[in-house]
């Protein structure tokens, strides 16, 4: 509920499904903190992940939009920062990037990050595409070599679908090598049905994968793609619209109204272009901001 507050008074609307919060609370590799008033009332929460054995850890800050105490934030952010140092400093990393994501114009959040000495690299464009009515098909043209499957999840298909993604994400901002444990938790920490994933085979052999998710569907009726990939050796061949395209009937088939998905604007694939080219749209932005420590 707190989090619901947080969001409306920036973007007015819930923007986080509850299993997301379940999963987040559940996950061993979190660090939740929650800051109370006299009351009792939460007034603020602080977020810390280290993403695997790297030096990247994930943070997050909220306060409640009627708080008096305008940097309470500054005070959440050192608190988290500095348990993800600890957390950093135990796991014998030689330093630590702080990452997080702040909406495009949620301005306090972004001074308190500025403040605290970050940087904003990129942002990340949501997108949006609008499904056909219900008795309107999603149109899938044939691409010569490639046939997509949604999987089951099977021991060999989530072994296929890390390995395109170690191969294909490895020039992309933020990436971080994660192991095959790492990959399928991430993949099934929601529980079943909340994460889908589908793979294309481009002549005969796994070259691209989708991760869908239910993410968005309660507040926005819609089904997310989490994750888009391909081989570098296998781009230009259309798999990576065919996996968009057959989502897309899949959610349509499902009763949705829309599909979304984030992009880095500076991404090196050119992806921004290939969603524009199966029909999706910009609606909204969140900047990146990271702020690397050297530790001693």
């Amino acid at each position: 509920d707190f989090l619901v507050v947080c969001d409306t008074a920036v973007i007015g609307r819930a923007d986080i499904a509850e299993e997301e919060v379940v999963a987040d609370l559940g996950n061993p590799a979190v660090e939740s903190y929650g800051w109370r008033d006299a009351s009792g009332r939460l007034v603020a929460h602080g977020y810390v992940e280290r993403v695997a054995d790297s030096e990247k850890v994930v943070v997050d800050v909220y306060v409640r939009p009627d708080h008096p105490e305008p940097d309470l934030g500054l005070e959440v952010l050192r608190f988290v920062e500095e348990r993800g140092r600890a957390a950093a400093v135990a796991g014998d990393a030689g330093g630590v990037t702080f990452d997080t994501g702040a909406w495009r114009q949620d301005r306090q959040t972004q001074e308190w990050l500025r403040r605290s000495g970050y940087e904003t690299p990129t942002s990340f464009v949501r997108m949006r595409i609008d499904l056909p009515p219900p008795d309107q098909p999603v149109e899938q043209p044939a691409a010569p070599g490639v046939r997509v499957r949604r999987t089951d999840m099977t021991e060999d298909d989530l072994r296929a679908a890390h390995r395109v993604d170690s191969a294909a994400f490895v020039e992309h901002f933020g990436y971080v090598p994660v192991d095959l444990d790492h990959y399928r938790q991430r993949l099934t920490e929601h529980g079943p049905g909340f994460t889908q994933l589908w793979l294309a085979e481009v002549d005969g052999a796994v070259a691209g994968l989708l991760v869908g998710s239910r993410r968005f569907e309660q507040e926005h009726d819609a089904g997310y793609v989490a994750s888009l990939a391909t081989l570098p050796s296998a781009r230009g061949r259309g798999a990576g619209k065919a996996l968009l395209r057959a989502y897309f009937a899949a959610e349509h088939a499902a009763g949705r109204s829309a599909v979304l998905l984030h992009v880095d604007v500076a991404n090196v694939t050119g992806a921004l272009a290939i969603y524009e080219s199966v029909g999706m749209r910009p609606i909204e932005t969140i900047d990146a901001w990271v702020k690397r420590v050297a530790l001693d």
